[in-house]
This record gives C-alpha cells, sequence and structure tokens, in this order.
C-alpha cells in the first residue's frame, strides 16, 4: 500500500475532517463511559475541544472545516425527524398537557431571547452579535436560515448554538437537582427548549418520556423562533 499518497489524498480533500469529527466524537463518549457518564464529560464537549484544539493549531478556517462536513449536517435533518418516534409513543401525555406545553413554550422561549439580547445591548455589542445571539436556543438547520434572514452572521450564530447546548447539557442535571425537579417531563422539555439538540441528545439518556418533551420542546422552539423572530426585527427596523 502507498501511505504516502494516502496520507496526501486524506490531507488534501475534506476526508480529512470528517475522520477527525467522528475520531473526536468517538474519543468523547470513550472518555464519557470510562467515567461512568459524569455530567462535565458529555461527548460533545470533548469533541468539540479537540476540533477547535485542532483548527486553531492548524490555522484552518471554521469554513474549511464545516465543507469536509456537510454530509453529517445534511443528516442532522433526518435524525431530527427520527426524533419523532418517541413523540408518538408519548402522544397521549402530551396532549394531556397542551396547556401548560404552550404557555411554556411562549413565555421560556421569548424570556430566553430578551434575557440574551437585553445583556448583550447593556454590554454595548454590535448589531450583528446581538442578532446572531438571537437564534441561539434553536437546532442549527434552523439557526442558518434564520440568521441569513434577520441579517445575522451564520457561521456566528452557529457558534452561540453550540456553546449554548453545550451549558445545558453540562449545567443541566446539577440545576434540576438544585431545585428539586424529578419528572421526566420538565426536565425533558426545558433541555429541548433551551439546549435544542445537544440538549436533547443528554434527555435521550434520562428516558423515553423525556427524550420526546426535550425533542417536542426543540422542533415547537425552531419554529415558533423562526417564524417570530424575523418579523420582530422587521418591525425593530
Amino acid at each position: 500500500m502507498n501511505f504516502e499518497a494516502l496520507n496526501e489524498y486524506i490531507t488534501t480533500t475534506p476526508l480529512l475532517w470528517l475522520i477527525l469529527t467522528l475520531g473526536a466524537y468517538k474519543v468523547g463518549i470513550i472518555i464519557y463511559e470510562k467515567f461512568n457518564k459524569h455530567t462535565l464529560l458529555q461527548p460533545i464537549v470533548i469533541a468539540y475541544a479537540i476540533i477547535m484544539s485542532t483548527l486553531i493549531i492548524s490555522g484552518k478556517s471554521y469554513e474549511e472545516y464545516f465543507k469536509g462536513v456537510e454530509i453529517i449536517h445534511f443528516f442532522l435533518g433526518p435524525a431530527t425527524v427520527a426524533l419523532a418516534l418517541p413523540l408518538y409513543n408519548n402522544l397521549k401525555h402530551i396532549k394531556s398537557l397542551f396547556i401548560p406545553i404552550v404557555l411554556t413554550l411562549f413565555i421560556a422561549g421569548s424570556f430566553s431571547i430578551i434575557i440574551a439580547l437585553g445583556l448583550l445591548y447593556l454590554l454595548d455589542a454590535n448589531m450583528a452579535t446581538i442578532l446572531s445571539m438571537a437564534t441561539k436556543s434553536i437546532t442549527a438547520p434552523i439557526a442558518i436560515i434564520t440568521s441569513e434572514q434577520i441579517g445575522a452572521i451564520p457561521s456566528l450564530a452557529v457558534g452561540f448554538v453550540i456553546i449554548t447546548g453545550i451549558i445545558g447539557a453540562l449545567l443541566g442535571n446539577l440545576i434540576f437537582k438544585a431545585i428539586k425537579i424529578k419528572h421526566d417531563t420538565s426536565k425533558g422539555f426545558a433541555l429541548g427548549l433551551i439546549s435544542h439538540g445537544i440538549g436533547t441528545a443528554r434527555a435521550v439518556e434520562m428516558g423515553e418520556k423525556a427524550a420526546a418533551f426535550s425533542a417536542l420542546a426543540m422542533g415547537l422552539c425552531g419554529v415558533f423562533t423562526a417564524i417570530l423572530l424575523p418579523l420582530v426585527i422587521q418591525f425593530i427596523k
């Protein structure tokens, strides 16, 4: 086997970043399980640290990296749709909580955006940064489209999305224990509403009911923000 040719092919094609991403996540899973699934050692956090360190050391741009992992981005859609299964299995329970779900979505969804934008405004951030932060609690594919519609910076918006998801996954259980939240429905909905896909991955570990409500919250929050945010921004302008 010509190892030099193989090495050249890997390092000069997008395949390198795909291998890095999958490998980093696998390392994250190994570490996570090795330390008995410690909250602070989420696989996505480990993978994110490895990938970011590699990009910084190599001097490669996010755009170049993203081109290499577009296939993973493509499968985010089908993976999100697959979450409909636990939703269907818990449909009866979801219907019984219809009013609390709608109220929580509207109040918590609006508040999470307002508090973040308010803090950035008080800290004198520029408008592009403020608008990019507005999509922090919706899943990445929707955040990219919405950020383009409102005049934000898509790459910065995705960065905020990832950071928000990681923080939610890291601190979610600690907050639930601190304020004594015991119901999986409440935990799941909170994680999906604030921490989108990464929070939903954490909710899946809690059980099917938590996964169902997390997927529901992620989907509803994405639609809610994608529809209302451009209208609000347009009204303000």
